[in-house]
């Protein structure tokens, strides 16, 4: 069976940000600390896992498809800081030194590009998906593991993990979702609806559709919330939902690890980071 990685780009940049100190710097005093982390994590899984592909998928700066359906969708989220603006051309020097794709498309999301790879990944073909992002747990299935990287150990969701962390089952996170919201994307939820309500609705009625169809028969302020919100379920749910069908084109044959050591060693010595390549077998 071939593997392949395919990582959430702005979370694994923001994460190596937020891990290491601003003083990391090179000679003429430019911040490299969020470059060294992602190289590092970077590096680190081609290490562990020896993909046969390697990919990483980006935000597009435009507007997402959601953003038309929900014109808050995202809406607190601070801008990008300025420490971090000023080194996201040298991290993309980093992944183009690896040869390795870096795929964005205007009115979508990173979670969307990660979502249609693993839908279309050639048969034999097990997705790694690396990203901090939950979202991503939707993706999850006996080919596709959600990995959350951390210093000390990866965590890997399966379908049991994802059921045993969320309650339902992998399937099922964009109807969780839906229900009690989710303030990183800010997505409202349903009023008074906590994870428990809702995991013990969708264990009754299967899916969001069916719930929505009983809602009439819920008892308490929460069911009559959800009766008098069906159409905003409906909506969050679509908003929480990656889209597997992104009108991109990327051959997976550009996909395929193989890297010129001297070509990454020259982009390393010209963003001053000491550091060893790894041996892809």
């Amino acid at each position: 069976m071939s593997t392949c990685l395919i990582l959430d780009c702005f979370s694994l940049v923001y994460r190596s940000f937020f891990g290491l100190p601003t003083t990391i710097r090179r000679q003429d005093g430019q911040i490299i600390n969020a470059v060294l982390g992602f190289y590092n994590t970077l590096t680190g899984l081609m290490k562990q896992f020896q993909p046969d592909y390697l990919f990483v998928a980006s935000d597009h700066p435009s507007p997402t498809f959601r953003h038309g359906l929900f014109p808050d969708y995202k809406g607190h989220r601070p801008p990008m800081p300025q420490e971090l603006r000023g080194q996201i051309e040298l991290i993309e020097e980093v992944i183009a030194s690896f040869q390795v794709p870096l795929i964005s498309f205007a009115g979508y999301e990173a979670d969307d590009i990660m979502g249609t790879m693993t839908r279309y990944a050639p048969e034999g073909t097990h997705c790694y998906v690396i990203t901090t992002d939950r979202d991503a747990l939707q993706l999850v299935s006996e080919h596709v593991t959600v990995v959350v990287p951390n210093s000390r150990a990866n965590k890997m969701f399966t379908p049991e993990l994802v059921r045993y962390e969320m309650g339902v089952a992998p399937e099922l996170v964009p109807d969780y979702k839906a229900l009690v919201g989710d303030a990183s994307d800010n997505i409202p939820g349903i009023p008074l609806v906590g994870p428990k309500t809702a995991v013990r609705w969708l264990d009754m009625f299967g899916s969001l559709d069916e719930l929505i169809a009983s809602a009439h028969l819920l008892p308490g302020k929460a069911g009559r919330n959800l009766e008098e919100n069906k159409e905003n379920a409906r909506l969050y749910r679509e908003l929480a939902t990656i889209e597997r069908s992104v009108p991109t084109y990327c051959c997976w044959q550009a996909g395929r690890l193989a890297f010129e050591e001297q070509e990454v060693r020259r982009t390393l010595d010209s963003l001053g980071i000491r550091a060893s390549i790894p041996e892809i077998s």
